[in-house]
């Protein structure tokens, strides 16, 4: 943005970014003025919740008049992102001026911030993110509070006094108060608590709070005393050290209750330092901290000790500090009295959140899927010991990690199969196929049970590995299409999943076992859930994490579900919340992650360029662009009654029109070579089956082929005799087939061998078929003829899906494993294929790279249209809750 003109501001350069915003230095060309702009980060521009919280900050702090709180000026919006527009400040952060602030600049600074808070809480309004970052010292030496994004009105009126309460803490680790760890509401006493840590860094250049990770950081918030400022520096006035001291009380009550007596104890003290006095503040007791020494220190001072006959006393006390020490890890044995403990982890430098996180059993180790700016996605593990998570090499494009029973292994799907890997990195062993996973677990016997596909029952494997069985079957009379997301209970026999159906109302936690056929359904909800010691049933209610009592040797559920967290994540798409628990006690849910899913159709020139949006933005999946390029068939979901019908959008005239009318699911449209008749598959029965419909819209749905395993359709020979549709086959896997539309119309196989072949599409002149199977151990592309002949071509290098011809055959296209469009040459010629190098076009942010009818090329080459999605991953952290079980015993 720098050197353009936004309204009469002309934008010169970028002055920070952060969380909540991105900040830059513009010339006011109307007053002729430098002022500072803050703009919505683009990549949560879309957010109500977080507009809300922007408009809210410009609102609070634009309430203030004080020298020692930044001008707001006004609010503007351009191009859909909402600016502030408020007073430049030439200087440097207080984090910045560090080190080469004196002692008395920083009681002079520590009064001026206070007085800024002051006439903030006067207002009503409590910060709750004070640190050095957030104070910008002038060049004049006058302080000024910045950034009241975390801001909060307590007006009761105020409809917006929640919106921070994002189902964790809110803050900055290490500053944050005792009751803001915890996440409980936060007064003004909380910025009172962060003013005090932030004099105590001020005047000794350390925290008072020093945990090695942020689990033990908050433990020592919520339970240790900061000890005195002159045990750190001796020439520390024990006066000055009350102040500071009574600021960091745990209790609210016990705290300085206003940020003005606070700045009355600092100017006092400076006014009488030096002089001999008697306080009104009685002089904090001192608090014993052991001192943090060396690893030179140590041989010295235990010669010392020898020689002082005190070595035992020193030895035992050593002994004890460890005892100590590990009975204050929550992930031992914890007491009764240990706090709930909250915190967050951010996503990996340069990579978003696509999906769930999920905990160790033992409660000790995260693993998440993160994805990088150019696609590709890896499995990450942080142990929460740790400020750092380690990607595991040969993950690329994993999803869905489970964990081992142990606590020592990771499963996830890749290319077509269950994988498993040691949590600590090293090869990947391949378990059994899994087309398009969707969920699995494991039990203490080494037993997996999985949902290969997005469509069916479940199945049961070995861990190390084989033929895996079929487990359950969908229940016609709820009209089920999928079993997903299961999740074994601590017997290591039963297992609950999502039993996912038609109508959304239908959607039911199933409880099912690996010794019997028996399946009980538990509760009418719409999402996948886990069990949670000491016995409650998790689940996702309306973005909300939900809790309800349930006995695991029963299998009955009691009383009423309750809220514990809010704004969980949630993929609507595929009914999935991202949340897990340990057995321990430790619970971790995204932020608002993939919550809405929105895509868009988008046209792309050749170099990636965006060229323009095609219809409205909202649940889109598979779509087909007619042969004349004046319609795209897709199918869209609806939010409310969760169906999800085909529509037909007229590019010409820009408006979109409902195709199918029938409850349940209909996808995969693929056209007719004249454009008259659409193909796709439909499941009023719960099975998919092969159907055709007259593009105008008029007439019914007409049913082509009625099996009893899925069938979708591919693509439409170009001579209108034949179409390649895929049919999942439990003993072959994905195969492709061939139905006849001329003579007796019988289908026949044109693959089915024992590795997956997905997606397919003919070429131009209908003599050869492009398709992805697995049979190398990863998805890549290959063409054969048609009908069959010898000779098989490879045309994917590295893994590859989803192919499609250009229309003059000259050219194929197909997705990489890092969703990049790759194009490669191809010559057909004497019943041979000649393939050129692949060459990558562009990056694309499609939902999955296998899968077909996520893009299509213009009939001249030039322009592809891309289903992209919009909020198809997040920024927003992961949150940590440890002991989360304490909270409910107390209310």
């Amino acid at each position: 943005m720098i050197g353009q003109e936004i309204s009469h501001y002309k934008i010169l350069e970028e002055l920070g970014r952060g969380g909540m915003g991105i900040v830059y230095k513009a010339q006011d060309t109307k007053l002729d003025r430098l002022v500072a702009l803050k703009f919505l980060p683009p990549n949560v521009a879309a957010s109500g919740p977080d507009k809300a919280r922007f408009i809210q900050e410009a609102k609070a702090a634009s309430a203030l008049n004080h020298p020692n709180v930044c001008t707001i000026h006004d609010i503007q919006e351009h191009d859909g992102q909402l600016f502030i527009v408020m007073e430049f400040v030439d200087g440097q952060t207080l984090r910045e001026r560090r080190g080469s602030v004196s002692f008395k600049q920083a009681v002079d600074i520590g009064i001026q911030i206070a007085d800024g808070l002051a006439a903030a809480h006067e207002k009503g309004i409590v910060h709750r993110d004070i640190k050095p970052e957030n104070i910008m010292i002038r060049k004049d030496g006058i302080a000024q509070i910045m950034d009241f994004g975390l801001a909060k009105l307590r007006s009761a009126s105020s409809q917006i006094n929640r919106l921070t309460k994002e189902g964790s803490t809110v803050g900055t680790a290490g500053y944050m108060s005792p009751e803001q760890v915890q996440g409980q509401d936060a007064d003004h006493r909380s910025d009172i608590f962060s003013l005090g840590v932030l004099l105590y860094e001020l005047f000794t250049g350390q925290l008072p709070f020093k945990g090695v990770h942020e689990t033990a950081l908050a433990y020592e918030i919520v339970n240790m005393d900061a000890p005195p400022m002159s045990s750190v520096k001796p020439d520390i006035d024990p006066n000055l050290d009350a102040v500071v001291l009574e600021c960091l009380a745990k209790e609210t009550d016990e705290r300085t209750q206003s940020a003005k007596q606070v700045s009355v104890d600092l100017k006092r003290y400076r006014r009488e330092s030096g002089r001999s006095r008697v306080s009104r503040i009685a002089a904090a007791p001192a608090l014993y901290r052991p001192p943090q020494l060396s690893g030179e220190q140590v041989p010295v001072i235990l010669e010392q000790a020898k020689k002082s006959n005190i070595l035992p006393w020193i030895v035992a006390a050593v002994l004890l500090l460890g005892v100590m020490g590990l009975s204050f890890l929550y992930l031992r044995e914890t007491s009764k009295e240990v706090s709930v403990l909250r915190f967050t982890v951010a996503p990996p430098e340069n990579t978003v959140f696509p999906g769930i996180p999920v905990i160790s059993p033992d409660g000790q180790r995260l693993a998440f899927a993160a994805r990088d700016t150019a696609g590709g996605t890896l499995i990450w593990v942080r142990p929460l010991s740790s400020l750092i998570a380690t990607p595991l090499a040969g993950t690329d494009g994993a999803f869905f990690p489970f964990w081992s029973p142990d606590s020592r292994l990771l499963g996830f799907f890749q290319n077509g199969k269950l994988k498993k890997i040691e949590a600590t990195g090293g090869p990947t062993q391949t378990i059994c196929d899994a087309p398009q996973g969707r969920g699995a677990t494991w039990s203490n016997a080494g037993v997996i049970v999985f949902a290969p596909s997005f469509g069916g029952g479940l199945q049961q494997v070995s861990q190390a590995g084989g033929t895996p069985a079929e487990l359950t079957t969908l229940d016609t009379v709820r009209h089920e299409n999928s079993h997903r997301y299961p999740f074994f209970l601590p017997d290591g026999r039963r297992f609950l999943y999502l039993g996912q159906a038609t109508p959304d109302e239908n959607n039911a936690i199933v409880l099912g076992s690996l010794d019997s056929k028996e399946q009980t359904v538990l509760l009418r909800v719409t999402s996948n859930s886990v069990y949670a010691p000491p016995g409650y049933l998790l689940f996702v209610r309306e973005r909300s994490l939900m809790a309800q009592p349930f006995n695991a040797d029963k299998g009955e559920l009691s009383g009423e579900a309750f809220p514990i967290a809010e704004d969980i994540g949630f993929n609507q798409s595929v009914n999935l919340g991202f949340f897990s628990a340990s057995s321990n006690g430790a619970l971790t849910f995204g932020l608002g992650a993939g919550s809405a899913g929105n895509r868009q159709l988008v046209w792309f020139d050749r170099t990636g360029k965006r060229l323009d949006k095609v219809g409205t933005p909202g649940l889109l999946w598979d779509f087909s662009l007619s042969p004349d390029e004046k319609r795209v068939a897709f199918r869209r979901v609806d939010r409310q009654t969760k169906n999800e019908d085909l529509w037909m959008l007229d590019l010409l005239r820009g408006t979109e029109s409902r195709f199918t009318f029938r409850p349940g699911r209909e996808d995969d449209p693929v056209w007719s070579p004249d454009g008259s008749k659409l193909l796709f598959d439909s499941d009023p029965g719960g099975i998919s089956n092969l159907h055709q419909k007259i593009a105008s819209g008029a007439g019914s749905e007409e049913l082509l082929l009625k099996s009893t395993i899925p069938d979708y359709p591919l693509d439409w020979s170009p001579d209108g005799r034949y179409v390649l549709f895929g049919k999942d086959d439990p003993k072959t896997k994905t195969d492709l087939w061939i139905l006849p539309l001329t003579g007796d119309r019988k289908p026949f196989p044109y693959l089915n061998s024992e590795a997956v072949e997905f997606t397919g599409k003919f070429s131009p002149d209908g003599h050869w078929i492009a398709y992805a199977s697995d049979e190398s151990g990863k998805f890549e592309v290959y063409v054969q003829a048609f009908p069959v002949t010898s000779g098989k071509w490879q045309i994917s290098v590295g893994g590859g899906a989803a192919p499609i011809w250009s229309k003059d055959g000259k050219e194929m296209l197909y997705l990489a494993p890092d969703k990049k469009l790759m194009s490669v040459d191809v010559k057909t010629a004497g019943g041979s294929i000649e393939q050129g190098v692949p060459k990558p076009l562009f990056a694309t942010d499609v939902d999955n790279y296998t899968l077909p009818n996520r893009y299509a090329i213009s009939r001249d080459g030039k322009r592809f249209l891309v289903n992209n999605g919009i909020e198809s991953a997040s920024t927003k952290p992961i949150a940590v809750v440890l002991n989360w079980t304490a909270d409910v015993k107390k209310k």
